[in-house]
């Protein structure tokens, strides 16, 4: 009984952690180059239990097995999926997608980031230019730096990241690619960090391009997030019905067991 309280109490510990990713899903559904969380469960190993007899071999020299049962379930791994989201032709300037394995470099007060968030924003500065900045502010950065584009001047962006004012080349986008994507936690705003205890290089991207007036959207499907929630909350109730109900038979227990004598 105290073994199925454990089974149950730990499907619900997984169900919350798979309820948190969905539900960050869907509210980063309309983020450009949001890309979904799933988590991955595992059965806890069994328990074997042995006859009385198990000292005495069966036939085959082993002891005897009279059954399993399972201990509970928990988290295994969660993973991002990197696939590209669908791709919307806006005619905006400041949209600046990616198509291939890449990400951008931005800016932040904890150090460089990488995002396929492709909605960018000019933020006037106080020298006549303005910044190519993620909606919360953090500059985009080129080959020299943050890019900036002078305010009364209109700029182009080629496949190959040039941007380009007035026919002339100001700076070049930077544009990374990492060697295996699980190095990569995911942060607010659809950035990511690469995990501290990897040692390796970054390398720019070599065959991504950029693509001007075309917004990557996130690759979160809200509908099957939804569904996924509901069959969530299931399994949820599921759970905590059997801790009821086995809370309920070990108190009628403990109760007799007090009245015996």
């Amino acid at each position: 009984m105290i073994s199925g309280l454990y089974a149950a109490s730990t499907n619900l510990d997984a169900v919350i952690r798979q309820q948190d990713a969905i539900a960050s899903n869907i509210a980063n559904a309309g983020v450009s180059g949001h890309k979904g969380k799933t988590i991955v469960f595992r059965s806890f190993p069994e328990l074997a239990f042995k006859q009385a007899s198990a000292f005495v071999p069966a036939g085959n020299g082993e002891n005897n097995t009279i059954g399993r049962v399972g201990t509970g379930v928990g988290v295994d791994w969660s993973y991002m999926n990197f696939e590209p989201g669908p791709m919307v032709e806006t005619g905006v300037p400041t949209d600046l997608s990616l198509d291939g394995d890449g990400f951008f470099v931005v800016q932040t007060p904890r150090g460089d980031r990488y995002t396929r968030n492709s909605q960018f924003k000019l933020q006037v500065g106080t020298q006549g230019e303005a910044a190519l900045t993620t909606a919360e502010g953090y500059p985009l950065l080129g080959q020299n730096g943050p890019i900036k584009i002078p305010v009364d001047k209109k700029f182009e962006v080629d496949i190959r990241g040039n941007v380009v004012v007035d026919g002339q080349i100001v700076n070049k986008i930077r544009m990374i690619e990492v060697p295996d994507r699980n190095i990569l936690l995911p942060e607010s705003g659809a950035l990511f960090q690469i995990e501290s205890r990897w040692q390796g290089d970054i390398q720019p991207a070599k065959s991504t391009v950029v693509h001007q007036g075309v917004l990557e959207k996130s690759n979160v499907s809200t509908i099957q997030e939804m569904a996924r929630m509901i069959e969530s909350f299931r399994n949820y109730e599921s759970a905590a019905k059997v801790i009821t109900v086995l809370d309920q038979s070990l108190e009628r227990a403990v109760n007799e067991v007090g009245r015996i004598g």
